[in-house]
């Protein structure tokens, strides 16, 4: 995330051009190196470790370095150092921007402190900011009502990062009174603290994100590209139910819907942004 937060602010300030942020994160994806094949470079894990990690990954909403400390293959410093090789993605971003020539080492605080100011982040925002972990920076693009969503909110981006586009980011979260009419997926969730939530369109992300997940290019918004969003947010929602379970919490997924014909309240909607458009994630209390 941290890459378009800062990036699309160079864009707006003119540092940059949209196309060289475009440049720079592609170059990011092309030499971004995964932690299993650095742990079996440094000799930390076989190989047939590392796929066994990747595959536990595949059905685990975990990094791969939690799940290989969960089963004993790492310890939890051999994952920190691991990661500190692999590079953050605000250190590997600031890098390719000086190994494209477009900012100097010496204009990184400028820059930073200026980004600060405009969006008048603290300190410790920032540090959130360059950490890109979601749990860290949800809490202040969330108002105040709307952090008791802050944990559902926090699966539903890690499944749009695992499962779409790991760059994609947030914008600020408002409340809101009412769902749209139509253009939704979306799912009612039942039990203790039963909620509501749903994607919808916003500029032309919500297509994005039904074609990437669907396989399929679909050339607008119909039932088809939307039952692909449905089945998203369904995988979410059970990750979601799925881990309160474990607290004793009972919920009950609901079929998928695209009307938003129910008795909704404190509803928070949070911008999502893949590439730069955007798409609206939901969540409000029923009944």
């Amino acid at each position: 995330m941290v890459e378009y937060m800062l990036g699309n602010y160079l864009v707006e300030t003119g540092k940059i051009t949209k196309e060289q942020l475009i440049d720079v994160i592609n170059k990011q994806d092309s030499v971004r190196v995964k932690l299993g094949l650095l742990a079996v470079s440094e000799g930390m894990m076989t190989t047939q470790q590392a796929e066994e990690v990747g595959q536990l990954q595949a059905e685990q909403d975990k990094r791969f370095g939690d799940i290989a400390v969960d089963i004993g293959y790492l310890t939890q410093d051999q994952v920190s150092r691991l990661l500190k090789k692999q590079g953050g993605a605000y250190l590997s971003f600031m890098q390719n921007l000086m190994d494209e020539d477009l900012i100097d080492m010496d204009e990184i605080d400028l820059l930073v402190n200026d980004f600060k100011t405009a969006f008048n982040y603290s300190n410790s925002d920032f540090e959130a900011i360059k950490s890109d972990e979601v749990e860290r920076i949800l809490p202040f693009l969330l108002p105040e009502e709307a952090l008791p969503y802050q944990r559902l909110i926090s699966m539903v981006v890690r499944t749009l990062i695992r499962l779409i586009d790991r760059h994609m980011y947030l914008g600020q979260a408002v409340m809101i009174d009412e769902l749209p009419e139509e253009g939704l997926a979306l799912q009612k969730i039942e039990g203790e603290d039963g909620f509501l939530d749903c994607f919808s369109e916003r500029n032309g992300a919500l297509l994005k994100m039904c074609s990437v997940y669907g396989q399929e290019e679909f050339a607008t918004l119909n039932m088809d590209a939307l039952d692909a969003a449905a089945e998203l947010l369904n995988c979410s929602n059970g990750l979601y139910v799925s881990e309160v379970s474990k607290e004793g919490r009972s919920l009950e997924l609901m079929p998928p819907q695209y009307t938003a014909a129910h008795d909704v309240h404190d509803i928070c909607r949070i911008p999502v942004f893949i590439g730069n458009v955007g798409l609206y994630f939901m969540v409000g209390r029923i009944g």
